[in-house]
């Protein structure tokens, strides 16, 4: 089943961040930290599998890699959790969201002193200790909305909320819509309708010609999020539109 889903924004979000040095008369105050309008697939899958965001943020690994493989020097993250998820939707089996995109946004500014890397709290001017120095932050509140498109097998159950953020930040509620679908043809030299993971496309067997990067993590294992064209892919004709995406070949066959 096919699912044009809506996530709606119920606490702050900050989340794929941009770091800029923030300037005030020539000199410099600190760094202005604002978020990219763009939510990677991989925490929705943590969301939507009721994995805790600290998994994601805390420990190195936001797959939840063995504390002792997490000791070892040099040794590759285990992306477990999400391998789980791609190797059973390439088997037509569970769920898989695409990236999501924005569709209204709103937001807010406000002071931030770390703690540590992981914690922050809320500071008064002036300070007696700022560890770095202040931050400038710029953070998505209650009422912003992105949208993507999620593939069950029709067994799966689609939560009502998930939370993507650190502690109680990101908390979202899933508005999810099963598309009708009349028909579904080959397409070939097509754009994909949203931004996809380049790396999951390639996985499920899409040969990616070209890709417009819209957001790239430190790891590599977690995959570009952009624009892409595909050498071919499905297209779902739906009651109101048309869909290009990378859908596994097992789901289309169900």
């Amino acid at each position: 089943m096919l699912f044009k889903v809506t996530f709606k924004l119920e606490g702050i979000l900050i989340f794929s961040t941009e770091v800029r040095p923030m300037i005030s008369r020539g000199n410099s105050m600190g760094s202005y930290i604002s978020p990219l309008p763009y939510i990677h697939n991989y925490p929705i899958i943590y969301g939507i599998k009721g994995k805790t965001g600290e998994a994601y943020f805390v420990f190195p690994s936001m797959h939840e890699s063995y504390y002792d493989e997490r000791k070892s020097k040099g040794e590759k993250l285990n992306y477990t959790s999400v391998k789980e998820v791609l190797t059973n939707a390439k088997r037509g089996i569970g769920f898989y969201p695409f990236p999501a995109i924005p569709k209204k946004i709103v937001t807010s500014s406000f002071l931030m002193s770390a703690e540590s890397w992981s914690y922050s709290l809320q500071t008064r001017m002036p300070t007696k200790n700022v560890f770095p120095r202040l931050t400038s932050y710029t953070a998505f509140m209650p009422e912003s909305e992105f949208v993507s498109y999620l593939i069950t097998d029709g067994k799966f159950r689609i939560p009502d909320w998930i939370r993507i953020g650190k502690k109680r930040w990101g908390i979202m509620r899933i508005n999810a819509q099963p598309l009708e679908i009349r028909d579904v043809r080959e397409e070939k030299q097509c754009v994909t309708s949203i931004p996809i993971n380049v790396k999951d496309a390639e996985y499920f067997g899409y040969k990616v010609i070209s890709y417009s990067k819209l957001l790239e993590t430190p790891s590599l294992e977690e995959g570009i999020i952009g624009w892409a064209t595909l050498e071919k892919c499905p297209e779902i004709v739906t009651k109101y539109e048309r869909i290009t995406l990378p859908i596994p070949e097992a789901f289309l066959n169900e």
